[in-house]
């Protein structure tokens, strides 16, 4: 039972080894009490969480994240998952690392892949999506959610009324978004498209301002328009 989970402190992340075989209670219990023993060494530090051995759930995963964030000052930058991975660039460094605005922003989860039809992504910080967002799939965040391919699919940023989160893509295409308590369908219509052009390779920033969804080409009167002043 001692063995059931494993931390291991690399150059840039905390390995939490997880037993495949134990019942998931039984194991939430253990990394409860190994996490806690770990924050003694680790105290307040800003560090990625990798999670090995064990396929978790979305459920699974956000439940360990959730007692990371409870019952210590641990902060989390990064988390990697058996289904989301990345490799490490030469030097040891972390993909985007040099990108302190986006941890600085808080938690970040990392999804690889393309998120298909029937598909829900929910987390309790920002998102990011290395692949595209199919029609039928839903993403559900309390930060920003950034797509590194097309939105076609439903997304929710800044759950719990942030108003301030921003939803990024290249081309977006939703079914429907909503920005804190704003939401819209049918884009086209219903959203404020500043540009009037979809579908193309450029990447789009929707965001909330006077009350209403706009989306624009990202550039730096974007950033100006995102500004509140």
């Amino acid at each position: 039972m001692n063995d059931c989970v494993i931390l291991k402190g690399k150059k840039d992340r905390l390995v939490v080894q997880l037993d495949s075989n134990i019942d998931f209670s039984s194991l939430k219990d253990k990394f409860s009490e190994k996490i806690k023993q770990a924050e003694a060494f680790i105290g307040d530090a800003k560090i990625a969480i990798e999670f090995t051995n064990r396929k978790l759930t979305e459920i699974e995963e956000n439940i360990l994240i959730g007692v990371i964030n409870r019952e210590t000052n641990i902060k989390i930058a990064f988390i990697f998952s058996e289904k989301s991975t990345f490799s490490q660039l030469p030097g040891g460094q972390l993909p985007f690392s040099n990108i302190k605005d986006v941890t600085d922003e808080g938690c970040t989860k990392f999804h690889k892949g393309t998120l298909r039809s029937g598909h829900n992504l929910e987390f309790d910080g920002n998102v990011v999506v290395l692949g595209d967002v199919n029609p039928g799939a839903v993403i559900k965040s309390k930060g920003n959610v950034v797509v590194l391919g097309y939105l076609n699919g439903t997304v929710y940023a800044g759950e719990d009324d942030g108003s301030e989160a921003f939803v990024g893509a290249f081309s977006l295409n939703p079914i429907q978004i909503k920005i804190g308590q704003v939401i819209a369908k049918n884009p086209s219509t219903n959203v404020l498209d500043v540009n009037k052009v979809k579908k193309t390779l450029d990447f789009e920033v929707a965001y909330l301002k006077d009350g209403n969804i706009f989306i624009e080409k990202f550039n730096k009167a974007t950033l100006e328009h995102m500004v509140k002043i």
